[in-house]
């Protein structure tokens, strides 16, 4: 399917979420979604774990100390099949939008790093796990399995691909990316502080400039692609929630000011916000601007070669469970998509009833 429409206006998220708080979390994401739409974007993209919010407290404390703060957190992640997701549907739907968006997904008695595509009927396009959670991330959440592994779809504003911050730094990832022939990316990032807090042995990679300033346009240079970096940002207010009785407050300005958009040539396409920015970043997007660069180099086609090297993808699912059908001897085997329930339409619901419920919801928003 060609996109039909080849220019259109998109935007990313640079914005505080709801911190543990999952309904918070969802009024915050309609209001972004409402003023997104409002403002004739066609896609929004909501950061790395938007909902509840990315727990950059567990890079900081004692293991008792994360437990209280671990249960929260647990208790006020995103299931797939909820009404707060039917909510968040309803509203791309109204708003006639594209929406990438990053939860924490709890499934059964585990947590994801989850994101999916909806579409501007509400529709989940894709559903994805990041494959690996990075380092103290394994003490909160699992890993994706093959079948949530798809980074790019095929949609009418063009091929969308989506990645969860280090995964914007894996070649594989990317090369997969790139054969599919990915236009638009989201490289969504979390929470993380600026250089100037970095303290030996702690490596430059694990701070704020290396990913938004070095990674993310990398990405869209050696992809071609429109790259676009929601990030987190965090108010005094928030860094008291995420931080236990007894411990010193971080300035909450040094965790802000890394959200980007960069041109499919690695050239970055707006200012970079300032540290008290809360908001939209907006670019305006021209598919055919790709040719410029994919013309020199696609990694997805005329710039590989594919009789020398090749990237083995195993996309199916590894069940715990194998049930075999009935009468038929053969394997049942259940998406993980179609399990968690992303693949359920939404409730034949009038878009003009739903856009004013979701405006009403939202007037006590500041």
């Amino acid at each position: 399917m060609a996109p039909v429409l080849k220019k259109y206006k998109a935007a990313a998220v640079n914005a505080e979420p709801g911190w543990f708080n999952l309904e918070e979390s969802v009024r915050r994401t309609i209001h972004w979604i409402n003023e997104a739409g409002q403002a004739g974007c066609k896609f929004v993209a909501f950061p790395e774990l938007w909902i509840p919010g990315y727990p950059y407290w567990m890079w900081k404390v004692t293991y008792q100390e994360s437990l209280p703060l671990l249960k929260k957190y647990r208790e006020n992640s995103l299931p797939s099949d909820s009404e707060e997701m039917t909510r968040i549907r309803e509203a791309a739907r109204a708003n006639k939008i594209y929406v990438s968006l990053g939860y924490s997904e709890v499934d059964l008695a585990s947590l994801y790093i989850s994101q999916v595509l909806i579409s501007p009927t509400g529709d989940i396009l894709n559903h994805r796990r990041k494959i690996r959670a990075t380092h103290v991330e394994r003490l909160i959440f699992g890993d994706g399995t093959g079948d949530t592994t798809e980074s790019v779809v095929q949609t009418e504003i063009g091929r969308v691909g989506q990645l969860n911050c280090w995964e914007n730094m894996n070649p594989f990832l990317k090369a997969y990316a790139a054969s599919l022939g990915e236009q638009v990316h989201v490289a969504a990032w979390p929470l993380y502080p600026g250089e100037h807090t970095l303290k030996y042995p702690d490596p430059w990679t694990n701070i704020a400039e290396a990913n938004c300033d070095l990674v993310t346009p990398a990405y869209a240079l050696e992809t071609g692609t429109y790259t676009l970096a929601p990030w987190q940002t965090i108010t005094a207010e928030g860094v008291k929630l995420n931080t236990p009785p007894g411990r010193p407050l971080d300035d909450p300005t040094i965790y802000n000011g890394h959200g980007r958009i960069f041109y499919p040539d690695g050239r970055l396409a707006v200012p970079k916000p300032d540290v008290n920015f809360e908001g939209l970043l907006y670019i305006d997007i021209d598919l055919d601007e790709i040719h410029l660069t994919k013309s020199l180099a696609d990694f997805g086609g005329h710039y590989m070669r594919p009789d020398l090297i090749r990237l083995l993808v195993d996309k199916r699912r590894k069940n715990l469970i194998v049930e075999e059908g009935a009468g038929t001897g053969k394997v049942e085997n259940v998406s993980t998509m179609e399990r968690v329930g992303l693949t359920r339409p939404l409730n034949d619901v009038p878009t003009s009833v739903l856009g004013e419920s979701l405006v009403v919801s939202l007037s006590s928003d500041e």
